[in-house]
């Protein structure tokens, strides 16, 4: 079982970014609230800190990647029923946002929002301009939870990599995951609620329960207690205790639910093979190099472990593996950006957002 989280834009013809999350919401469901379930299709709509960003996720986890695929798609075609013509768009950052127009979720819930931006100042990339893909796995025992825990922050950096999907803001070429690059610092005030994207090794549930008291210890100290929850561990792969799952944070969303699919499917089926540990030292030159270049410095060590995943993969994990395949060999979907615009006007890249806004609705891998 697998519980998908995704992150699109609302934008108009032009690719601007509408703050109107709480309207759709509200026309779906008929009241502003946090989410509104989706009456045709096994998924719900939620809010997120940028009211130009919506999340689209499962009523209950999904059983196969096939139904994963289909249900969220169906979901996503309901979604624009609301929509009244606007567009969604995918990718881990908006090219063209404005920090200037961008706008705060100002519902219920609005009160950890402007916590968060008295200690950190939210009105940056890494809050305002950012969307990822998150995948929640269950675990049943502690022994279990802590090796899928060990394997995942080994391969953080890899994951990173084929998933790179954020090379453009305002209208600029940066990093490959330029949203790696503002998550790992928009929270450097307290850098232990980060701690650089890497999780610390455990050997147990009560090691990691320590790092999480110590972050609530540091957040009371400066008058933000309404934080003290687990979500608040923001590095690449944390507990949910109350789901009793393992949330993998690190993915920027790409283009369509094919592509998010043939992610989780890597993921669960390289989850088979022992892992060589790896220094965190080590961990982060490897993360850097993801972030900056994509898969570009990382191809030797990404086909060794797509190796192992076809080796342990189940043959409906197989059918979207030759997706992430694609990705190792000829880039991922943010150096296939990068190559595809020239000169970076505002025009181009529109017309890039127009493809890219086709491939969620088609349902297509970007070409």
């Amino acid at each position: 079982m697998f519980g998908p989280e995704h992150e699109f834009s609302i934008n108009d013809e032009f690719f601007e970014p509408l703050p109107i999350a709480d309207k759709i919401i509200k026309r779906i469901r008929g009241r502003v609230t946090n989410e509104a379930k989706l009456k045709n299709s096994r998924t719900v709509i939620g809010k997120e800190l940028q009211k130009h960003v919506i999340e689209l996720k499962p009523e209950k986890p999904f059983e196969s990647f096939s139904e994963f695929e289909e249900k969220m798609h169906e979901g996503i075609l309901e979604l624009m029923s609301y929509l009244e013509g606007y567009r969604l768009l995918g990718l881990g950052m908006h090219p063209l946002l404005n920090l200037e127009s961008a706008r705060v979720w100002d519902h219920r819930d609005r009160r950890i929002y402007e916590t968060y931006d008295k200690l950190f100042n939210i009105k940056q990339h890494g809050w305002l301009n950012i969307q990822s893909f998150q995948l929640n796995l269950p675990f049943k025992s502690e022994e279990e939870a802590i090796t899928m825990h060990n394997k995942l922050r080994v391969l953080i950096p890899y994951l990173v990599a084929i998933a790179s999907s954020s090379p453009i803001y305002e209208g600029k070429a940066f990093y490959v995951d330029s949203r790696i690059y503002f998550y790992r610092i928009n929270q450097i005030a307290v850098p232990l609620i980060c701690n650089d994207v890497i999780p610390e090794k455990i050997r147990s549930l009560r090691e990691y329960k320590d790092i999480l008291e110590k972050i609530y210890y540091e957040l009371k100290s400066r008058n933000a207690k309404v934080l003290c929850v687990e979500w608040v561990n923001s590095r690449g792969v944390i507990f949910r205790f109350t789901r009793k799952c393992l949330e993998i944070k690190v993915m920027d969303e790409q283009e369509c639910i094919k592509s998010d699919v043939a992610l989780a499917s890597f993921i669960n089926s390289i989850l088979r093979e022992d892992l060589q540990e790896m220094e965190d030292l080590n961990l982060k030159e490897r993360l850097n190099d993801a972030m900056i270049y994509g898969t570009k410095k990382l191809k030797k060590e990404l086909r060794e472990l797509f190796k192992k995943a076809m080796k342990n993969a189940e043959d409906e994990e197989r059918k979207y593996l030759r997706i992430v395949k694609d990705r190792i060999d000829n880039g991922s979907l943010g150096e296939r950006i990068l190559e595809k615009i020239r000169d970076f006007s505002r025009e181009e890249i529109i017309k890039t957002c127009e493809k890219l806004s086709k491939c969620i609705e088609k349902n297509e891998v970007f070409n």
